[in-house]
C-alpha cells in the first residue's frame, strides 16, 4: 500500500473515532440555503430547542399584541427599540470576533447553520413585526404572528419526516398541508378566544372561519414563494397579515 494511502486511511479512522467520541461538532455542516439552490438543500435535522424557542417567542408576541389593549403606536415603539438593539448586535457580531464566538457558543443550538454567518431568523422576524404592526389591523398582525409561531415549526417537522412532494420554493406539499391545517384550527381558536376576552372585534362564526382559513392558506402559500435571500420569518407574517387585512374588508 502506498504511503499516501496509509496516511489517508489513518486520517479517516481518526476522524471517525473522534466523531464517535463527540469531539467534532458536525451540527452546522449542512448546505447553505442562501448559497446553494434552495431545492437542493437538505433539512434532515430537527432542532427541538429551536422550535420550542420559535413557538414560545413569536407566539407570545402574537398573543400579547392581539389580546392586549396596547395601541399599535406603543407596540411599534417597543418593537423599534428591541429591533434596534437586537439586530444591531446581530450585525455587530460579524465584525467583532469575540462576540461572534460567544453567539456560536451560547446560541448555536437555537440557530440554523446559515444563521451563524448571516442575519438570524429573530432579526428577520423583528423587521417583519415592525412592518406588520405598522400596516395591518391588530387581528391580522396577531394572527400572522401566531401562524408563524405554530405553523412554521410544524410544517418543518412534517416536511422533514414525511415530505415527498416538492413545491416551488423548496418546501414540501406535506409540510404545507400541516401548516394550513394547524393554522386554520389555531386561527379559529385564537379569534374565539379574543372575542371571549373582549379584546377582538365580535364576528359571526362563518366570518371567523373565513378569516382563519383564508389566512392559513396565505401562510402556506407564502412559503412557496421563491424569494431567495428572504427568510420565512419575514415573508410569512408580511404576506399573511396583508391577506387577512384584505379579507377583513369582505366580512
Amino acid at each position: 500500500m502506498a504511503p499516501q494511502d496509509v496516511a489517508s486511511n489513518t486520517l479517516t479512522h481518526s476522524t471517525e473515532a473522534q466523531t464517535k467520541r463527540g469531539s467534532i461538532d458536525l451540527a452546522h455542516l449542512d448546505p447553505q440555503p442562501l448559497l446553494d439552490p434552495l431545492a437542493h438543500v437538505g433539512r434532515e435535522t430537527i432542532s427541538y430547542k429551536r422550535k420550542l424557542f420559535h413557538v414560545l417567542g413569536i407566539g407570545c408576541v402574537g398573543v400579547t399584541y392581539g389580546y392586549s389593549q396596547a395601541s399599535p403606536m406603543f407596540v411599534l415603539g417597543i418593537l423599534a427599540v428591541v429591533t434596534f438593539i437586537f439586530s444591531g448586535l446581530d450585525i455587530l457580531r460579524f465584525y467583532v470576533p469575540s462576540l461572534k464566538a460567544r453567539v456560536r457558543r451560547d446560541f448555536g443550538p437555537f440557530m440554523r447553520n446559515y444563521e451563524l454567518d448571516r442575519l438570524s431568523g429573530s432579526s428577520w422576524f423583528l423587521f417583519a413585526a415592525l412592518i406588520t404592526v405598522a400596516l395591518y389591523s391588530r387581528e391580522a398582525a396577531a394572527l400572522a404572528f401566531v401562524y408563524l409561531a405554530i405553523g412554521d415549526p410544524l410544517a418543518s417537522w412534517v416536511g422533514v419526516r414525511w415530505g415527498r412532494t416538492k413545491l416551488p420554493g423548496g418546501k414540501s406539499l406535506e409540510g404545507s398541508l400541516a401548516l394550513f391545517l394547524s393554522a386554520s384550527v389555531v386561527g379559529v381558536a385564537y379569534l374565539l378566544g379574543g372575542q371571549a376576552l373582549g379584546t377582538l372585534a365580535p364576528l359571526a362564526l362563518p366570518a371567523i372561519a373565513f378569516l382563519a382559513i383564508g389566512g392559513a392558506l396565505a401562510a402556506a402559500f407564502s412559503e412557496w414563494l421563491p424569494l431567495r435571500g428572504l427568510d420565512d420569518n419575514f415573508v410569512v407574517p408580511v404576506v399573511t397579515g396583508g391577506v387577512i387585512t384584505l379579507l377583513q374588508l369582505a366580512v
